[in-house]
């Protein structure tokens, strides 16, 4: 007797199938009858049929009257999906981005595999197996072994593009959003609710140059162009994102109204270190991330959202594209809309400031 539950005996029934055609065990081309597959997988003509639809729909099957049921010679290949590191710390972005991607593969019953980029290493071997590659990762220099491969395959390829600045989008085709509107669309939402004492939680180094397009001491000069004299004083420096001293300390020397964080990882780990200080969120600070917000943390995040929901039909619409030849030219770089996150860290308007401002104008 089969082991499935009853509403789930076609998909149980899709699964026997499609082992038996990736093991090999048919190996004639072509499939036992259905009296003989109802009676192995005691199931229905109407439930083995609803299997047998969804693997033709797929392209491992073809069905006919004259032919009967056969595995398609060529089966169709599969996306490959390749990913960075996701145990960083710093990839919360990423994670929702794969989420949506992966909702779009199966929304258009795509075949698609998720690899690790270190297993890259034969070009070869990916065009044997894959149709296509959708590729993640930061920091990417275009020197790297991986990506020698990829443009080695010959294959047709997507950047889910995270950093501002950057090099390979010369010659991958990408998909992501402006970094740096992002980040001023960010520190202006403070602006608007009135906020002046805003310090700002940023990396001074070649890496936040590179993955938002401004660097602390160009981010401060701004400020000050803008009249922000208080704002482009608190610029605050990160050597160490887990050095929870030095981030108290800044808090206690600058008693910021609000706080704009250089990611929501960061904005996460602050919660901790303002409660040791007795600070509430948002009562005596407001906090800002940079990434995804969530509504698991309390107060619930807010944050520059760099996520869109059409992300995942935006990167595989591209892709068939250019595997259908249809674009020309230099690599297209589509830029999707950016949005803010809405939570409770930053719930409180500076009514004072506010005053203040509607006065002075």
């Amino acid at each position: 007797m089969a082991n499935f539950d009853r509403e789930l005996k076609k998909d149980y029934v899709y699964r026997c199938i499609l082992e038996k055609i990736n093991s090999g065990q048919v190996t004639d081309g072509k499939f036992p009858s259905e009296p003989e597959f109802c009676k192995e997988f005691e199931v229905s003509r109407v439930t083995l049929r609803a299997a047998l639809r969804r693997l033709e729909k797929e392209g491992l099957i073809t069905r006919s009257h004259y032919y009967g049921t056969r595995i398609t010679r060529d089966k169709p290949k599969k996306l490959l999906i390749v990913c960075s590191d996701f145990t960083q710390g710093h990839c919360d972005r990423k994670m929702r981005e794969l989420t949506y991607l992966e909702a779009a593969c199966r929304e258009q019953n795509l075949r698609y595999d998720t690899l690790g980029l270190h297993l890259l290493q034969d070009p070869a071997k990916l065009s044997e197996t894959y149709c296509g590659i959708i590729f993640f990762g930061a920091a990417i220099s275009g020197d790297e072994p991986f990506i020698q491969v990829i443009r080695a395959s010959g294959l047709p390829a997507v950047y889910c593009r995270e950093d501002e600045v950057n090099t390979i989008t010369d010659y991958f085709p990408s998909v992501g959003v402006n970094m740096k509107k992002a980040w001023l669309l960010g520190f202006d939402y403070l602006v608007s609710l009135g906020f002046r004492r805003i310090m700002t939680l940023i990396s001074d180094d070649q890496r936040s140059g590179q993955r938002i397009g401004i660097t602390k001491a160009d981010f401060s000069g701004l400020l000050q162009q803008r009249g922000l004299t208080e704002a482009a004083e608190m610029v605050c420096n990160i050597p160490d994102f887990y050095d929870g001293e030095y981030i108290r300390n800044m808090v206690k020397t600058k008693e910021p109204e609000a706080i704009f964080c250089y990611s929501d990882y960061i904005a996460i780990l602050l919660y901790q270190h303002l409660r040791l200080l007795g600070k509430r969120i948002p009562q005596d600070v407001v906090v800002l991330g940079f990434d995804c917000g969530s509504l698991l943390v309390t107060p619930t995040l807010s944050s520059v959202s760099l996520v869109s929901p059409l992300f995942g039909k935006t990167v595989l619409s591209l892709l068939k594209e250019i595997a259908s030849g249809e674009i020309s030219g230099p690599p297209p770089q589509l830029e999707l809309p950016v949005n803010l996150h809405l939570g409770d860290s930053t719930a409180k308007i500076n009514l004072e400031n506010l005053i203040k401002n509607d006065i002075t104008k």
